[in-house]
């Protein structure tokens, strides 16, 4: 393949050359048949298996030092997708809802709801970034109740936001290093709200609008116009994690200090891939993994209702009508990674950077085809990554060098190509902080 070593691309793919193919294309430059019969013979049959053992040596020696440097498996890696809630299924044990509450919606209007609007419920917008960005803009949207016009106003969904915020402590808590988790699915969904002023004004008079009362959802149709064929009602979104609660009555009190208890949470009887993690809270000092076990310190002799998180393994089991891709945050396993790992120092080069982005679970959206550094900022204002809750206050932003990022789409025109790209690029803007990096499709 021309080209292909000086692209840097023989450290992150196998290499393409076919020697076969290329001494049966050498051989039909031979008029003579006899001559060429024994060339066949002397190359194909002869140097061919020569290679063939080579190549085969060379393979068997890379998957001995494979096997050991090998690392332990991520027990923390996550998957998201999105379903109907008519179709999710709460038998499946390693998929759950992201936020619990959504299969309670009176509970959930009733707490998102105030005095100065109505929450109408969550939707989906199954549209590429920009789509996002013009409906984001757009703001509200007309609506018909009681024979009425109203309007309604859309806001990012903040509330998942926030659980994956939570989640980032928990990992920083537990002294787990944090990998970007992939919030595609969640940057795409909007709650609708109904201003109260909205009614009243409607209503006419006071005994109109007591004899109106508080709308109820669905009693109010809104139309999305443009936007009304990407706009989904009534999605889940499901991932791997699973929300735990236990009582120091479940497990035993090793011993104290005379100052502080500690508190075993026991994975004897666990899954053994599975990840878990504690929930600290004010009455938690530290939190300490160990061999089948988690200790914990804390100056209560009893408690009760703490919190823990079970990561369950991948890869998740899809449940009927389970159709939407998985988007997890896992990375491609291979003997480069795991070198890479145990050598501890990363290194700046086009291939490096290349591997780490071919290790991440988006090759069937996207492929990184080039790089460069750009030193005016101002051309690229900043976007709103997957991991905003993270604070790098030592090389602050604005102050950096721009490390663009080339990508093509390998799914031409798939709603989900922007997305892969931010969570790329929160990921590699987590290993590299010399450089404020940018990605755009080309």
């Amino acid at each position: 393949m021309s080209g292909w070593a000086e692209d840097n691309r023989s450290a992150v793919q196998e290499y393409p050359f076919d020697f076969e193919r290329y001494i049966e294309e050498q051989l039909r430059k031979i008029d003579d048949l006899e001559e060429r019969k024994y060339a066949k013979e002397a190359l194909l049959h002869g140097l061919g298996r020569i290679l063939a053992c080579t190549e085969e040596k060379y393979r068997k020696l890379e998957q001995r030092i494979y096997e050991e440097t090998e690392i332990a498996a991520n027990r923390y890696e996550t998957a998201m997708t999105i379903v109907q809630k008519k179709h999710y299924d709460p038998t499946n044990e390693t998929l759950f809802p992201v936020d619990p509450m959504d299969l309670q919606k009176e509970v959930l209007t009733e707490k998102l709801t105030t005095d100065r609007e109505l929450f109408l419920g969550t939707v989906f917008l199954e549209a590429d970034d920009n789509m996002q960005e013009q409906f984001l803009n757009e703001g509200s949207f007309s609506a018909s109740f009681a024979q009425r016009e109203v309007r309604v106003q859309i806001r990012p969904t903040e509330r998942y936001q926030a659980i994956i915020e939570r989640l980032y402590h928990i990992f920083l808590d537990n002294h787990v290093p944090w990998q970007t988790v992939h919030t595609g699915y969640l940057d795409k969904f909007y709650d609708v709200y109904l201003k109260s002023s909205e009614v009243r004004e409607e209503s006419g008079t006071q005994e109109q609008h007591e004899k109106i009362g508080r709308p109820v959802p669905e009693e109010i149709k809104i139309r999305y116009d443009a936007y009304e064929r990407f706009v989904k009602t009534d999605v889940l979104p499901l991932w791997n994690v699973e929300w735990l609660s236990f009582d120091s009555a479940d497990f035993m009190i090793p011993g104290m200090d005379g100052l502080c208890y500690e508190h075993e949470f026991s994975l004897e009887d666990q899954e053994e891939q599975d990840g878990y993690l504690i929930a600290s809270n004010e009455e938690i000092l530290e939190i300490r993994h160990e061999k089948k076990k988690i200790v914990i310190r804390s100056r209560k002799e009893t408690f009760e209702g703490w919190k823990a998180l079970h990561i369950v393994r991948l890869p998740a089991v899809r449940s009927l009508d389970y159709d939407a891709p998985f988007l997890t945050n896992r990375r491609r396993d291979s003997f480069l990674s795991r070198y890479a790992a145990g050598c501890g120092v990363p290194l700046l080069t086009k291939a490096d950077l290349f591997r780490r982005i071919m290790e991440l679970d988006v090759r069937d959206y996207i492929e990184a085809e080039d790089y460069e550094i750009r030193e005016h900022t101002e051309d690229f204002p900043a976007v709103r990554g997957m991991n905003r809750f993270v604070r790098d206050e030592l090389f602050p932003m604005e102050s950096r060098r721009i490390l663009l990022i080339r990508f093509r789409e390998v799914k031409t025109g798939h709603y989900l190509n922007g997305c892969m790209v931010r969570f790329v690029i929160s990921q590699i803007q987590m290993e590299i902080s010399e450089y404020r990096c940018v990605g755009v499709i080309e």
